[in-house]
């Protein structure tokens, strides 16, 4: 069984007369750059980026007659047709979605007189991973319940970890997914606020090496990165005033420290990610 949602993560209901019977996820194809030299045996491997991952579902449709059955076949049509793109879920593992769209066309399989199978076909849009429901911040705020279908019982959640609000200058920033979430394609928002420094006020992930360092004094204003923008107090997209570099979160843990300055607090917003 599977469930569908708009952008906005509420549900898209059936049409009546529409049963969702299963759905079948197959693995992420790769591209990947390569390159023969001659006079050198084998090929070169300059790496791959993840593609798509191909997504089945099946329908049953069931009318009390021949004109309802063609008015529910359209109506499937049309709910499909009115989300273009759309997230679907798996309801044994409700807490995670794929981000999909339907290109191919599809036929309705006639059954009866009066009932069809659907076989559509659909892909993966803008990111191929299964993400969670729930944002980092939403599981801090309200707090992680094991029984609550919302967080799930198997997407790695340590309920020892699920702080992602901090005051301290030395924290861990625990990603439950198994995929590094990366400012570039994927939601990572950080917002440091009442941020006062001189100069380099740096936000460090010590586990990967990486860093922020706003090149700038700040008195008392938000320090904020959202995905590759970021902006201090009113004035935005001060990428230049900064090291000009991005932080990752790796799955697992990553230690964090904060250098050169104050905050009241720091906080971590994105989504955990799964292959």
């Amino acid at each position: 069984m599977f469930k569908l949602y708009d952008l906005n993560l509420r549900e898209i209901p059936f049409p009546d007369g529409v049963m969702p019977l299963d759905i079948f996820v197959g693995s992420i194809s790769k591209t990947r750059e390569t390159e023969t030299i001659p006079g050198r045996n084998g090929v070169m491997n300059y790496g791959f980026n993840y593609d798509s991952r191909p997504v089945r579902i099946t329908l049953l449709a069931e009318g009390n007659d021949r004109i309802d059955y063609r008015l529910i076949r359209n109506a499937v049509f049309e709910v499909f047709d009115l989300h273009d793109v759309f997230y679907i879920e798996e309801t044994d593992v409700p807490s995670r979605v794929l981000k999909v769209t339907i290109d191919e066309s599809y036929q309705p399989d006639r059954l009866t007189r009066d009932d069809a199978s659907f076989d559509i076909n659909l892909r993966t849009l803008d990111s191929v991973f299964w993400e969670s429901k729930y944002t980092t911040l939403e599981l801090h705020d309200s707090g992680y319940s094991a029984t609550a279908e919302k967080y799930g019982l198997v997407d790695n959640i340590d309920d020892e970890k699920v702080n992602y609000r901090f005051t301290e200058s030395n924290f861990t920033v625990y990603n439950a997914g198994n995929v590094t979430v990366e400012p570039e394609s994927m939601m990572l928002n950080i917002i440091a606020s009442a941020v006062q420094s001189d100069n380099n006020f740096t936000i460090r992930n010590k586990t990967t090496g990486e860093e922020v360092v706003l090149k700038r004094a700040s008195a008392g204003h938000a320090f904020r990165i959202h995905g590759m923008v970021i902006s201090l107090g009113g004035i935005t997209n001060i990428f230049r005033d900064t090291n000009r570099s991005f932080i990752s979160l790796m799955p697992g843990d990553n230690q964090f420290e904060i250098l050169n300055g104050t905050f009241k607090e720091i906080n971590f917003e994105f989504k955990f990610l799964y292959k």
